[in-house]
């Protein structure tokens, strides 16, 4: 992480307060609203931030105490508050007035007491609600929505330019009834599917630009109950299960030996079983990252100026719009003096090499984002809670794409392998997590008693839920892009899938 020093606005412990959550929320507004930055604590507590260089913008008076440092937090990442409503509520939330029972000073607000109960050090819930965090920070500097990169500590990646997104889905037999152990050891494969996306840009959403899907020939007869086999039309295939090995090692098999490589975000859904998964058929995934964090805040930069990092400003989102086309370095002049040899600083080591995949677990980020216990769930199920919903086979009336609900009664490991990518962006693209998660279950209950169903059945594409929750627009942070285009919704008849 970058050496940025932050100042705690409300809460437990702030550095500053006032008299009451409005006054210090009006104080904090501007004509657009207020953005902060949303620190995650190791313990999954949760803080209002301001950069310490910039503080004295806010004209709030002196600080209580000595600042916090970057690498205090497991993530920091943008927070807009459109309203003074909005902030006040967040601070009403972050106020702890309750004093602890042991005698030992802890957070006991509402919104950290259930984090801060087991202490300060990193905890499961510390992260997973900063990997989630992690993707929306990933996003927005896809989108070039980051104003003031500095002021969220990043230091990118060498390689952060080269990183490419994928997707894999996996179905394996409902009806194997071995020992879990073996079950993980060599699970029974019915079919696979990966997806490889383009990132998303300030222009355009994630877009899925190929997808290959595959049921293992030697259990073609085998079937899951009460769900139904489905084909892609010109995707699907059978194959033996030597040839996918092949195929999937070729996409996400060791790279050794190669100069240069493009390391993969791997989207999953179970990551613990997907790891099975692929190595059954030969992936090694022993040098693979869990999470992006390393990609964010990596320590193969050295130490910069402070408004001399990678992921500063206008030429940071030029390199991002011109595909991030590297520049070659200037060739050093022929003729250097002892003196001058002697007085230049020694050149940083040579960076390690990226790791192959940095592997996300969507259902972990859905289950983190509702506060819901592990399950064993689907990616369907899931995809459908969160309304997203693909492209159908078949195009509509004058050619026209059709996007069709998720049907939670079949099985498509090319198709989930799609969702998994609209899922995660779905929670990416959006506003932090624990109004996100707020938001998201006020239109659940609001669905149900406006149109007395389940959330998520509606006819008009302007009552879609993922159109309510785009980040708030703040400067540098415009509203989201159209929805993701898919399978058959390119403009050009030519596509080949």
């Amino acid at each position: 992480m970058q050496p940025v020093r932050y100042y705690q606005i409300g809460g437990f412990r702030a550095h500053v307060r006032d008299n009451s959550n409005d006054a210090l929320a009006a104080k904090l507004m501007g004509s657009d609203g207020a953005e902060l930055v949303l620190g995650i604590r190791p313990c999954g507590a949760s803080y209002l931030l301001f950069p310490a260089d910039a503080f004295h913008t806010l004209r709030l008076g002196k600080p209580r105490a000595s600042p916090w440092q970057a690498h205090e937090f497991e993530s920091l990442s943008p927070i807009q508050f459109p309203t003074k409503l909005d902030l006040a509520s967040k601070l009403a939330m972050l106020t702890s007035n309750k004093k602890s029972t042991d005698g030992r000073p802890r957070d006991r607000s509402k919104a950290n007491t259930a984090y801060t109960a087991g202490g300060d050090e990193l905890s499961p819930a510390g992260i997973a609600r900063s990997s989630f965090e992690h993707q929306r920070v990933f996003y927005r500097l896809c989108q070039s929505s980051i104003e003031q990169p500095y002021h969220y500590a990043l230091q990118l990646a060498p390689w952060f330019q080269d990183v490419q997104i994928f997707s894999f889905a996996f179905n394996t037999w409902a009806s194997d009834t071995r020992p879990l152990d073996e079950r993980q050891a060599d699970p029974r494969v019915l079919d696979v599917g990966w997806t490889e996306f383009n990132s998303p840009t300030d222009s355009d959403d994630l877009r899925a630009m190929s997808t290959s899907h595959y049921f293992v020939e030697e259990d073609r007869y085998l079937s899951n109950p009460r769900r139904r086999k489905l084909f892609l039309p010109d995707i699907s295939q059978y194959s033996p299960r030597n040839t996918i090995r092949t195929l999937l090692l070729n996409t996400f098999g060791s790279t050794q030996g190669q100069q240069s490589i493009q390391p993969k975000i791997l989207l999953v859904h179970n990551q613990k079983m997907a790891l099975c998964v692929l190595q059954s058929f030969g992936v090694d995934t022993s040098a693979w990252k869990t999470g992006i964090k390393d990609l964010l805040y990596s320590q193969d930069v050295r130490r910069t100026r402070q408004r001399d990092s990678v992921s500063d400003s206008k030429e940071y989102r030029q390199h991002r719009k011109e595909k991030w086309t590297r520049e070659r370095s200037r060739s050093p002049r022929r003729h250097t003096s002892a003196v001058e040899l002697n007085s230049r600083p020694r050149s940083p080591p040579p960076p390690h090499r990226p790791p192959p995949v940095y592997i996300v677990d969507v259902r972990d980020m859905y289950e983190t984002l509702m506060q819901l216990s592990p399950r064993d769930n689907t990616i369907l199920d899931n995809a459908k809670a969160l309304n997203v919903r693909d492209t159908a086979p078949v195009r509509g009336e004058d050619d026209g794409v059709v996007y069709e609900d998720v049907d939670p009664t079949s099985w498509c490991a090319g198709r989930e392998s799609r969702l998994l990518g609209y899922m995660w962006e779905d929670m990416a693209n959006s506003i932090a997590i624990d109004e996100q998660r707020a938001l998201r279950h006020r239109f659940s209950k609001e669905s149900i008693e406006d149109y007395g169903g389940p959330a998520g059945d509606y006819e008009d594409d302007e009552a879609d839920p993922n159109n309510l929750l785009q980040p708030a627009p703040c400067p540098g942070n415009p509203a989201g892009a159209p929805r993701p285009v898919g399978m058959f919704d390119s403009d050009s008849e030519d596509d080949d899938w």
